[in-house]
């Protein structure tokens, strides 16, 4: 009767645990199977949406970059204050382009001085007081009633300084079916979608999939959200997707292109390819769940069927050996050796016996070794640590709970014991193995070094059984190898950071800047070969770390950092937004200090010493590295030619003059 009990009973429990599980599975996977297919090929939309829409990106940045270096010429500033009509370079940027229907200058009152396509208007089509930098798209009686845009940029009598506004230089561009922006569009992808660009009056090329420009009421229904919901969004930066819906039968994804606020790109696809392969998939699914419930029922009534009989002896002696204290000495009572049950219980008191030998075995060891051994375990939450670690540090075993992540982080430093918690987290989540090297306070009070090394041991399911790891003290090594990095970053003889150093060290301040500007000047020293060549090596070596005092000391406790690139060149780095303001100032400065002349240790001699300085900035010239040198010694090679023992700001004209050859060498 018991035994009829305990079988009804374990099957039961069997069914509930093996079936009811199935079908909640069955159900989230279901829903599962159906977002995640449509998220997915949403997300792939998006992401292949936004591949495309680097195309067009480029193609702005074009026209923009052009009409910009149109309105910066000379030549088209002096023909705008003279009334020229007939400017050369805007005829020969718009017989480059076959998209370009026409460049023009106008005036600040909208009236045409010159046309590349011979405009004979007197007044531009779609002039007023604040021509956007990028139109949408508007109809052009002027040529033909084409469908185009425009590009424009303000035409200065001085193009550096932006004063003396004289009009507008205007590139028309046509968005015809044969134009780079519709072939930019073109393709399709995901079995039918395609690329859509609309500005935000709603008029639309491609929506219909036809490289046409439209104006269709559906713009006004969730497309036009695109262009709502970004018309106060920063788009300065690369291109991203900001919106993503449905519109009727349709999927869309959306987003912006830097710098244009009056343009929106969408890809399109048809809803109903986005979940095609789910109702497959769900059908195949529970067929495989049904079965597997049959199944499972019927091997769950056959392994009752063969077991019931000795399972509650076997239960009361495995709940003996984990619930008393000395419960490795219990073993199971063996009645036949030959059945299956009876191999089972001499196997698991075969393996007690292995895992009692392993444990003394891996305490002996953990006592010879000079490693610190710890390990924390999961099932009965308790710590253990090797003596020679308790004997090092102040750990309360009794209060570390790993699974919390909280073991030596006592020891540690805030900012340490934060990194060590999300180590130890990402170990349990992961379930694998990480080392990390930690800084810890002994119980002599020194700060040491030590190595951590850990691995985390699952079950079969997959689940945290256990966490091993070992310690070993690594501080005379880990001293010595800070000590030979701070050596490898200094320039021996000025003490400022070498090359690599300084490069490395600015491009982490340009990652951080956030809004804040800043300044880089490139400085070399004016006829350092003659010093070198007349009062010797060693003279022109203290000359050297002369410049080195004098140019750190503006830096030094203001954030910013100085560098030697080698012979007599020298960078520095300001941060300070105030130095940054007055940064010619402090440039005159560094020139009047330096001149006033390095003296001798004898004082025998002063030798005047005379520099010449390239600025640029960040964000103004560029935010690159790389760029922010070239630009900065550019200009420094600019003083050079033009007289030397001077400083001078980088401008993009700098650049065009070709590079500059130091007569000194």
């Amino acid at each position: 009767m018991a035994n009829a009990k305990l079988k009804v009973v374990l099957t039961a429990i069997l069914l509930v645990f093996a079936i009811v599980p199935a079908l909640i599975v069955g159900v989230v996977g279901t829903f599962s199977i159906i977002g995640y297919e449509s998220s997915a090929k949403t997300d792939t939309l998006a992401v292949v949406a936004r591949s495309k829409s680097v195309a067009l990106d480029q193609l702005f940045s074009y026209y923009t970059s052009n009409i910009s270096t149109i309105a910066k010429s000379e030549v088209v500033i002096e023909a705008v204050q003279d009334g020229d009509k007939d400017i050369s370079v805007i005829d020969a940027f718009a017989k480059a382009d076959a998209d370009i229907i026409d460049i023009l200058a106008i005036n600040l009152e909208g009236d045409i001085i010159a046309s590349a396509n011979g405009n004979s208007a007197l007044k531009f089509d779609h002039f007023d007081d604040n021509l956007s930098p990028v139109s949408g798209i508007l109809k052009w009686e002027s040529y033909g009633n084409a469908d185009a845009f425009y590009v424009s940029k303000e035409i200065y009598e001085n193009a550096n300084a932006m004063t003396g506004k004289l009009g507008h230089a205007v590139a028309v561009i046509s968005v015809g079916s044969d134009s780079a922006i519709a072939k930019a569009l073109g393709g399709e992808f995901l079995n039918g979608g395609h690329m859509v660009a609309f500005d935000t009056d709603g008029n639309s090329i491609n929506l219909n999939n036809d490289m046409q420009v439209t104006k269709d009421a559906s713009l006004a229904g969730s497309l036009s959200d695109i262009a709502s919901k970004t018309t106060n969004v920063s788009v300065t930066s690369s291109t991203q997707i900001l919106e993503t819906g449905s519109m009727g039968k349709y999927t869309y994804a959306g987003g912006v292109i830097p710098n244009v606020n009056t343009w929106r790109w969408a890809g399109v696809v048809e809803s109903g390819t986005l979940s095609s392969f789910a109702f497959t998939a769900i059908l195949i699914g529970w067929g495989v769940i049904l079965v597997a419930c049959a199944l499972a029922s019927l091997c769950a009534w056959i392994i009752i069927n063969r077991f019931t009989g000795s399972m509650q002896d076997m239960l009361r002696t495995m709940d003996a050996i984990s619930e008393e204290e000395n419960g490795y000495d219990i073993r199971f009572t063996i009645k036949n050796r030959k059945s299956e049950l009876g191999r089972i219980m001499e196997s698991f008191n075969d393996m007690l016996d292995e895992v009692i030998l392993s444990e003394e075995r891996h305490r002996t060891i953990a006592e010879l070794s000079d490693n610190m051994l710890f390990e924390w375990d999961f099932h009965k939450e308790s710590m253990y640590v090797s003596k020679n670690t308790l004997a090092k540090f102040d750990i309360d075993t009794s209060a570390s709970t790993l699974s919390n992540g909280r073991f030596i982080d006592s020891l540690m430093n805030p900012e340490d014991a934060e990194k060590y918690k999300r180590d130890i987290n990402q170990l349990l989540r992961d379930k694998n193995g990480y080392s990390a090297e930690y800084q810890l306070k002994a119980k002599s009070g020194a700060v040491i070094w030590v190595s951590l090394r850990a691995v985390c041991i699952t079950d079969r399911l997959g689940e945290p059984l256990r966490v091993m790891g070992v310690m070993t003290d690594i501080d005379n090594e880990k001293k010595m190898e800070l000590q030979l990095s701070e050596r490898a970053s200094f320039d021996f003889l000025s003490q400022l950071y070498n090359r690599n150093t300084f490069t490395r060290t600015l491009t982490a301040e340009l990652e951080r800047r956030g809004a804040n500007k800043i300044a880089l000047l490139f400085i070399d020293v004016d006829d350092f070969k003659f010093i070198n060549d007349r009062y010797g090596h060693t003279i022109g070596d203290e000359v050297i770390k002369y410049v080195a005092d004098m140019i750190r000391v503006k830096v030094d406790d203001k954030g910013g950092f100085a560098g030697r690139f080698g012979g007599d060149e020298f960078v520095l780095c300001f941060t300070d937004q105030e130095d940054i303001e007055n940064i010619e100032n402090i440039s005159m400065d560094i020139i009047n200090e330096l001149y006033g002349g390095y003296t001798t240790a004898d004082g025998s001699m002063t030798i005047n010493v005379k520099a010449s300085i390239g600025i640029s900035l960040c964000p103004e010239h560029s935010e690159d590295v790389n760029e922010l040198l070239a630009f900065s010694d550019t200009a420094m090679y600019f003083v050079k030619k033009n007289g030397k023992t001077n400083y001078h700001m980088y401008c993009p004209e700098d650049s065009e003059s070709g590079e500059y050859i130091d007569p000194e060498f």
